[in-house]
């Protein structure tokens, strides 16, 4: 999972600062954990690292899980092609 995650951004040139974990249990709740780091993700190894901890921190799972889920947020927008947003003075 965090294999493909890792492949898209590559692909896109884009990094991000912000790992994701989402887990939805077959009950239909759903538990989320996040961790930012400093500076954007250079490496599929710190999204895994990252990943792991985040799910320690909710195993054992309380039921059946359906769905799990890796994401990468807080994207570098220099990297990605895109212009930043301006401010908007007030």
């Amino acid at each position: 999972m965090a294999e493909k995650v890792w492949r898209y951004c590559e692909a896109h040139d884009i990094t991000g600062k912000t790992i994701t974990v989402k887990i939805k249990y077959s009950d239909f709740s759903q538990a989320t954990r996040s961790r930012t780091v400093a500076e954007s993700v250079s490496d599929i190894d710190i999204i895994l690292e990252i990943a792991e901890t985040l799910l320690a921190s909710v195993f054992p799972f309380k039921c059946p899980v359906r769905l799990l889920g890796i994401t990468l947020s807080s994207l570098n927008t220099e990297e990605s092609g895109q212009e930043p947003q301006l401010p908007l003075e007030l």
